[in-house]
């Protein structure tokens, strides 16, 4: 039995470790958030790069930038992905709705739909990091939008996406992907 002189130095002790995981967690995002960077400048220093709220779009596809309409809350989307997570580059696919790009990397879905993925866009509609990245697309741009694991599942494990996984989502928005409501 605890005595109650003694829960005051348990509870320090709690918050102490808690701090501490705290800490690990926000260095975790820091370094996610330099290797981001660092790859976006090694990789892309001639593409324009968009960034929005922890969020780092690439224009790959640069015929889409002088399209006048882009993609704002209300709108609804067609597109294409491929996500990634990221460790210092796209390194392990965990979702795509292409099946060519599932083919090319061995990633077998027990409920595969290669179809277009549709959306109403709002600030919720997906994972932070993906809504930041996504604002402003347009037709028919190709993408490649990154964010820290602060932006994304951030301390859950969801599906076969680790805790604290920094990702990079691939995207093709369909020639007919931005409707405006």
């Amino acid at each position: 039995m605890i005595k109650s002189k003694h829960i005051p130095v348990l509870l320090a002790a709690i918050f102490s470790v808690l701090s501490c995981a705290n800490e690990d967690k926000k260095l975790t995002i820091a370094d996610q958030e330099a290797a981001i960077d660092n790859y976006i400048n090694q990789n892309y220093s001639q593409n324009p790069v968009v960034r929005r709220n922890g969020s780092n779009r690439v224009i790959l596809d640069s015929t889409s930038v002088n399209i006048s309409d882009s993609l704002v809350f209300g709108d609804s989307l067609h597109f294409y992905y491929a996500g990634y997570i990221f460790n210092s580059s796209p390194s392990e696919l965990f979702a795509t709705n292409i099946s060519e790009i599932a083919a090319q990397n061995g990633l077998v879905l027990s409920d595969a739909d290669f179809s277009v993925m549709k959306i109403h866009f709002t600030e919720d509609c997906l994972v932070n990091g993906l809504v930041n990245g996504l604002y402003g697309v347009k037709d028919g741009g190709h993408y490649i939008i990154l964010f820290s694991a602060q932006y994304g599942f951030y301390d859950s494990y969801v599906y076969n996406i680790p805790k604290l996984s920094a990702l990079a989502y691939e995207i093709w928005v369909d020639e007919d992907g931005v409707k405006k409501q």
